[in-house]
Formats: structure tokens, sequence, C-alpha cells
């Protein structure tokens, strides 16, 4: 049952008018009557499936040894292979006004910042069922999916800030910016990749993917130059959006300071005792020990350290790095 709509729901025809109103009527259905969060538990896996296809990559990165990375290419710019369709409705995504995004470089903490955000916007100190990936990140979900979620929602995405969905700049959407240093965030993208191989197809050496890392031919592009453009947006007198940023390590060092802030910022009043709360139930080998019964999260969380660089970099590839611009969340 689950298959045959999501088929429908899929499909490319527009030719017919019948067609259109089968899917009108079936998106309305899921989205009205929040049977698709009732079925997660089926759909994820079979969504899981259909998004790893090989058939999604239109673009392939291939290291010095011809180990290849499954990739799609729009508009010039690299993302991960979950499929053209999804990636190029982005910009035109509808925003509800009570809306949250988490941006930032993939493996910069935002997985358990969504957490951690989540709680304060739900007034909870349970984590997610299903994830930031099955409860808004909007890159990796079809629509009906993120219009089948109540408000407030906390969604997430990798996107620079210039593709984000127009409507996150008209409606002013409060972003919270995740940022973390660049040495860490190659190690971890590193070990993303291998332990996603059945999305990502990808089996090569870390010295090949740091290589490929700092050319920017990855999923999302350069570090650098991502962490430059945020620069840039944050310096603005003309950002129309609240920004408030979450460094990594200040959140691994002294989670419950940041957390306060966060309530701060995201205008949530709750008292000390249920942030203190939170910062436990987040703490990061809280959260992987509940992750690790799902055969996909559990690849997702791996160590949520600093300086695991140290392990894996050599020496000139420690000094390449220092010798990059000196962005604000440089190591």
């Amino acid at each position: 049952m689950c298959t045959k709509i999501i088929a429908i729901l899929d499909s490319k025809s527009h030719s017919k008018m019948k067609m259109e109103s089968v899917k009108d009527i079936l998106y309305n259905f899921l989205v009205k009557s929040n049977i698709l969060w009732y079925l997660m538990s089926i759909f994820k896996y079979f969504y899981i499936w259909r998004i790893c296809r090989s058939s999604n990559a239109n673009h392939f990165v291939m290291d010095d040894d011809g180990a290849t990375i499954y990739a799609n290419k729009l508009d010039g710019k690299v993302y991960p292979p979950f499929g053209l369709d999804i990636l190029s409705r982005i910009k035109k995504l509808k925003i509800r006004q009570d809306d949250v995004l988490i941006c930032g470089y993939p493996k910069s903490g935002c997985h358990w910042v969504f957490e951690v955000v989540r709680m304060l916007i739900r007034r909870t100190t349970t984590l997610s069922k299903f994830g930031k990936e099955f409860e808004g990140f909007i890159e990796f979900l079809p629509e009906y999916a993120l219009d089948s979620l109540p408000s407030p929602r906390v969604l997430n995405t990798h996107f620079a800030y210039d593709d984000l969905p127009q409507e996150t700049k008209d409606k002013r959407t409060k972003i919270v910016l995740t940022t973390r240093c660049p040495k860490d965030t190659v190690v971890s993208n590193y070990n993303h990749h291998i332990n996603l191989k059945p999305c990502y197809k990808y089996d090569g050496k870390f010295d090949n993917f740091f290589k490929l890392f700092m050319r920017g031919e990855v999923s999302y592009g350069c570090y650098y130059k991502t962490a430059s453009d945020w620069q840039r947006v944050l310096m603005s007198t003309s950002t129309p959006n609240p920004i408030f940023v979450v460094k990594y390590e200040e959140l691994l060092r002294n989670p419950v300071e940041m957390i306060k802030k966060l309530a701060r910022f995201l205008d949530v009043d709750v008292s000390d005792t249920f942030m203190e709360e939170i910062a436990r139930q987040t703490e990061f080998k809280t959260i992987k020990i509940a992750k690790r019964k799902d055969s996909f999260l559990s690849g997702i969380y791996r160590k949520g350290i600093v300086g695991d660089w140290k392990n894996w970099l050599n020496e000139k590839q420690n000094s390449e790095m220092d010798a990059m611009p000196n962005v604000e969340w440089n190591c």
C-alpha cells in the first residue's frame, strides 16, 4: 500500500487531469490524516531504499585510486544522491511563519543541535523517534512528508544561504547555524561516507577523500567557501533572518549555557532545571545509544568529540589546512 501511494505521488506525468486529481486527493489525505507518521517505522525503510538507488545519481566523484562517490549535480553544485526532483524544488519550498531552520556544513553538529532545538521548541526532554532525516531534512524528504509535520517545525538543511527556500527570507525565519573545526569535520565527513556506503557507494581511503574535501568536490562543496559565505551573511546589515551560531566545541564544553542562549534566541521560556535535563538527554553517548538499534541512524553517530583529527591527519595535511583562510571557526 505504502509503495503504491508513494509511486503515485512521485509520478512525473502531468498529462492526465484524472491522475492529478488522484495525486491531490492522496496528498491531502497523507498531510491531513498524519497517517504517514503512524506508518513511519515502515515508510522510512522503503524510503531509504528509494533514496539510495544508484539511478538517483547523475554525477560521480572519483578519487585518485578510482573509488567513486555517487552524487547529484544541480546548477553546478554537488549534493548527495537524494534525487534531482527533491533538490530542484528547495527554492520554492513552502515555509511556515513559526518554522525554525537549522543550517550548517555536513558533520558540523546538525544532528546534535536538531535534538536540542526540537526539545526546546516542543517542550520535551525525549529524543526524536526518527531523527532529523525523517523529521525535517528538507533536501531528503518529499514535500508531502514535510507538509505532514506538525507546527512548529524544526527544519534542517546543508544548503548555502543563497540557495535556501525564498520564503525563509520573506518570512524572516530564525536560523540556527552550526559550525565546527574543519579538521574534525573532514574526518567525520569521511566516516559518514564510509558508514553510509549504500547511499554514497564510496569505499576509498581517507587520504584520497581528504584531497576531494580540500578541492571542494564533495557534497555541498568547499568547506572554506561555505564558512566564508556564512560570515558574509552574518556581517551583512541586509540579511533579513535572525541567525544564532552554535559552535560544536562550545556546545560540547558547556552545553547548559549554550542551551540557555538558544532558548533566549528562540523565545522559549523554560526553567533552568528543564534545560539541564535537555543537556543530559542530548549528551552524545546518550543519543548514540538511543539510535544504535536503527540501522540507518547508527551509522551517523560516531564519536562526537573534539580533536579526533589528530588520529587521522598527517603533518602535511595538517599544514595544508592551517594554511587555509582564517575563518572564525577554524581550529
